[in-house]
């Protein structure tokens, strides 16, 4: 499953340099991750709910290109990767002329809030992935 969104480029997200601050990039993509959880079926109040979590173990943002005050961004977000007790979404955002100025890598693992370990990825995101996987 993709999901895409659209940004505009606003004064707040400009730095001294006059063009969109790096945090803003990351903000971004955190706030579509967490849609892409709702979208999916499982948010994560669903999660908490269950006592599970997804945690980050690692996070790569790459810069290639900025992005200037009033460009409309747009940002697709899907999952890449799927091992046993983790997996890979990756998202690109690109300009209005379709150029992609920034990509993330954000590898998960599946979590147990109550034992406090990591577990299998549940079938709610594991079903996600085109070809079951499991490295």
């Amino acid at each position: 499953m993709e999901i895409t969104n659209e940004f505009s480029v606003t004064k707040g997200d400009i730095d001294l340099f006059q063009h969109m601050n790096y945090k803003r990039y990351i903000d971004l993509f955190e706030k579509e991750r967490s849609h892409w959880f709702t979208a999916s079926g499982l948010p994560f109040t669903k999660m908490a709910e269950r006592e599970i979590a997804v945690v980050i173990l690692k996070l790569e943002t790459d810069y290639k290109k900025e992005a200037r005050l009033g460009e409309h961004l747009t940002v697709k977000t899907f999952l890449e990767t799927l091992g046993t007790k983790s997996f890979t979404m990756k998202q690109t955002m690109y300009n209005e002329e379709n150029t992609e100025i920034s990509q993330s890598l954000c590898t998960f693992v599946m979590f147990d809030l109550k034992e406090r370990k990591s577990i299998r990825v549940v079938d709610e995101i594991a079903k996600f992935f085109p070809v079951q996987q499991n490295k």
